[in-house]
């Protein structure tokens, strides 16, 4: 199936979403039937390409509840109706994204290859997160290698031997700046110290190829607080991929291919 096709057939379905009445109630299974129809519009026209795609919508709709799977008696009468309700909009917006990302970069999503091999993302985080290993799974399915240091052989180097060793390997650096500790003057949530100091580090080593994503809570250090950034949690982190591929692709990391 042509990508444009499949751009044209989920438009089709978002259309449907707004202005077709049955799909916004939580009775009589036809908004599981419309998910799953997209669904397969995603499999059947992406082949290969699709996992990405997939799993942003599923993540979206799999918090939805169904009449015919669901079964709670502690919950009250009309409970699950307005949780359908309330996520409903999410699911919509899900939709939006993925037809800008097919529109914008074509089949998802090709990289530019160097000689040595993918090019890769040095990640300066917090620690182990659920944030971190979305955004590792994010940066796989495109093709770009997450360089996780402490995931890295030592070789008897340092800490920040080690940090300095992989960073000078990556072609740009991607901060996921989480809510790490509590800044002792404001009382608000900044990212760990090994993010700030690994701040600096990609700053010198690669100027403007640096995405910040600061988590919903957490503030940054004053002296990098007008840097670009797409702000994230950890339930939806749909706008900071959108700014990690345009990124990406400004960096010459990403070749979009058109449809």
């Amino acid at each position: 199936m042509e990508i444009k096709e499949v751009i044209n057939l989920l438009k089709e379905s978002l259309e449907e979403l707004r202005n077709e009445p049955s799909l916004k109630q939580f009775r009589g299974g036809t908004f599981s039937t419309w998910k799953w129809k997209v669904r397969s519009i995603l499999i059947n026209g992406l082949t290969e390409n699709a996992w990405l795609p997939v799993k942003q919508w599923d993540t979206a709709t799999i918090a939805l509840p169904m009449p015919d799977t669901t079964i709670d008696p502690g919950w009250q009468e009309g409970s699950f109706e307005r949780h359908f309700e309330q996520k409903l909009p999410n699911v919509e917006a899900t939709l939006q994204n993925i037809i800008w990302q097919l529109e914008t970069f074509g089949t998802p999503y090709a990289t530019s290859e160097k000689e040595e091999g993918a090019p890769k993302a040095f990640i300066a985080h917090g620690g182990k997160s659920e944030a971190r290993d979305k955004l590792c799974q994010f940066l796989t399915a495109l093709g770009v290698t997450p360089l996780i240091v402490e995931e890295q052989p030592s070789e008897g180097r340092s800490v920040g031997e080690n940090v300095d060793w992989y960073a000078r390997q990556a072609d740009c650096a991607i901060i996921l700046a989480t809510k790490g500790d509590i800044d002792g003057k404001t009382g608000r949530f900044i990212p760990r110290g090994n993010v700030l100091i690994e701040i600096g580090k990609s700053q010198e080593l690669f100027k403007d190829r640096i995405i910040y994503l600061l988590q919903a809570g957490a503030r940054l250090p004053t002296n990098i607080s007008e840097k670009v950034r797409a702000r994230f949690t950890t339930q939806n982190m749909d706008n900071a991929f959108i700014k990690i591929a345009t990124e990406l692709r400004k960096f010459g990391i990403l070749r979009a291919v058109k449809p």
